[in-house]
């Protein structure tokens, strides 16, 4: 008799263990990750802009929305050499600086021709 109560209170010992346990190792790291994610999320209200005259404008914005298929083949018309072998994020840096660099060219080229005449 004795022994029965004795394991029916080391039973429900062992159920209230696991209940503990199943909320310090699973319940508490939900709610915090939760409560982290809430906290990042309203920390960065900024969303991106939709696709209009900033998509338009911005080139680096043009390059994100690209596949790499997209970027290899701007790279081409771009005469950059060696764009296979490069991965997506150093083909969009690359791509972006000659492009800016061709429009420094242009603009210099106009000014020089505006000035002659």
């Amino acid at each position: 008799m004795k022994n029965n109560k004795l394991e029916k209170n080391l039973e429900k010992a062992r159920i209230n263990l696991y209940s503990i346990l199943a909320i310090l190792i699973v319940i508490i790291p939900e709610y915090l990750a939760e409560l982290i994610y809430t906290f990042e999320v309203s920390r960065h209200k900024d969303v991106l802009p939709n696709e209009g005259d900033a998509w338009e404008k911005d080139t680096e914005l043009k390059l994100s929305k690209m596949n790499i298929y997209e970027l290899r083949l701007m790279a081409k018309k771009l005469s950059i050499h060696g764009y296979s072998s490069e991965n997506r994020n150093s083909l969009i840096r690359r791509i972006n600086r000659t492009s800016k660099n061709r429009i420094k060219w242009k603009s210099l080229k106009i000014g020089k021709i505006s000035n002659t005449l």
